[in-house]
């Protein structure tokens, strides 16, 4: 299947046809091989004019890629997004959209890849921590205004909500409404895009000034507005993709890779042959909440034994990623200077090399000794559970500090690293 996409002057897309074709492969190509190469430059141009309309947030993590030698040798490569991955990326998500609204705009049933934006519970949860810090940075509740919806409306089923039928809420004035009848079917419960843009442009502001934080306290502000964000789902009712700012997005540029990718060309053939539909509405919501729960599945496996592989590289001595790291050998066990991301629970969690590529995790009780070890209300700190002499609960460690650790083991269950003090 092969989309075409139309351009005006301004690089937007103004109209999609679909085509069945034979696709002939002349060569093939490292990513690495494409960048500054003249014959893709027009590709690169194009990608790089979309990008730059993008809302980006910093969310991206490294590919963790195991690579297995013999029995025993194992080498681990830790793969950053570069121009050329960028840029193929670019290009399936407006393909992904133009299917979606090409098949969404003449009511064809389809597992919908949606995106939702950040729960209010959990942004007001972040403020309160932020505010705790004396972070100058506060997080508006997430709009749920809907396509053709006014705020107005918006307002009146939030308080619907909350007080129930009994309340009359009639006098409210919904004058700037969209009518019903101008907002497509499959448009009708996406996140309005004003409402969605704004979300997204105070989630920029704030990823901008926590860059200009120093220390500790950028990598609490970073982590909180990384945990923000929502776990993306298939589902037969179009949400809409919040972290691509998109109204309507489909899998389909991985037919031999995703079932969901395949029931999108299936209708699509099925619509270019004047067909019925191969899915109808009932199977396409069986079909996407099965997908998401077993993608989901199979997802948590796939970290599970990268994580388990790259750690057993670590316990024999090997380094973070193609570089050394700069820890040293203490009675055979590695040392880092681990940053503290994260304190839930009993568990005090660490990025290794302080860029996101490998974590581990460390029990508060082997901080406290013979103390008994709490961490604080708002996630930021561990303090002792008893006060001391003065009646204080002086901080045993905080979130984002640096914190050398060394290797204790691996939870093979859990897929994690096991540290410990450097003691």
């Amino acid at each position: 299947m092969v989309i075409a996409m139309r351009l005006n002057d301004a690089s937007e897309i103004i109209s999609t046809q679909a085509y069945e074709a034979v696709i002939n492969v002349k060569q093939n190509l490292a990513y690495e091989d494409a960048i500054g190469r003249t014959e893709f430059k027009s590709m690169f141009d194009l990608a790089s004019a979309w990008q730059g309309e993008e809302v980006r947030l910093n969310i991206q993590n490294p590919e963790l890629r195991p690579r297995l030698h013999g029995d025993e040798s194992i080498r681990v490569e830790v793969k950053w997004p570069n121009e050329a991955t960028r840029m193929i990326e670019s290009f399936m998500v407006a393909t992904n959209a133009s299917v979606g609204h090409l098949l969404g705009a003449i009511g064809a049933p389809l597992p919908w890849r949606c995106h939702t934006p950040p729960d209010a519970p959990e942004v007001e949860e972040l403020n309160a921590k932020l505010e705790e810090l004396g972070v100058d940075i506060v997080l508006p509740r997430p709009s749920t205004r809907t396509h053709g919806q006014s705020e107005t409306t918006e307002l009146s089923n939030l308080l619907g909500a909350w007080a129930g039928t009994g309340v009359d809420l009639s006098g409210l004035d919904t004058s700037e409404e969209t009518p019903e009848s101008e907002v497509e079917p499959y448009l009708a419960n996406v996140l309005d895009p004003e409402a969605r843009q704004a979300i997204l442009d105070a989630l920029e502001s704030a990823q901008s000034k926590a860059s200009q934080l120093t220390g500790p306290v950028r990598r609490v502000v970073d982590q909180g507005l990384f945990q923000l964000m929502q776990r993306a789902k298939y589902s037969a009712e179009n949400l809409g993709h919040f972290g691509l700012n998109l109204d309507a997005y489909v899998h389909f540029t991985s037919p031999i890779r995703r079932y969901p990718d395949l029931m999108a060309h299936r209708q699509l053939k099925a619509h270019l042959h004047e067909l019925p539909w191969v899915h109808d509405e009932e199977e396409t919501a069986t079909l996407a909440a099965h997908c998401s729960e077993r993608g989901h599945a199979a997802k948590r496996l796939e970290w599970e034994l990268v994580a388990n592989a790259y750690h057993i590289h670590l316990l024999r001595g090997g380094a973070l990623g193609e570089q050394s790291h700069d820890g040293a050998t203490v009675q055979g066990d590695m040392t880092y200077n681990a940053r503290v991301t994260g304190l839930r629970g009993a568990w005090v969690f660490l990025d290794l090399a302080d860029d996101g590529s490998i974590h581990g995790r460390m029990h508060v009780r082997q901080l406290g000794g013979k103390r008994r070890l709490l961490v604080d209300e708002h996630g930021l700190s561990v303090v002792p559970a008893e006060p001391d002499h003065n009646g204080e609960h002086p901080p045993v460690i905080r979130l984002g500090q640096v914190f050398p650790c060394k290797l204790r083991g691996l939870d093979v269950w859990a897929g994690s690293l096991d540290l410990a003090p450097l003691k």
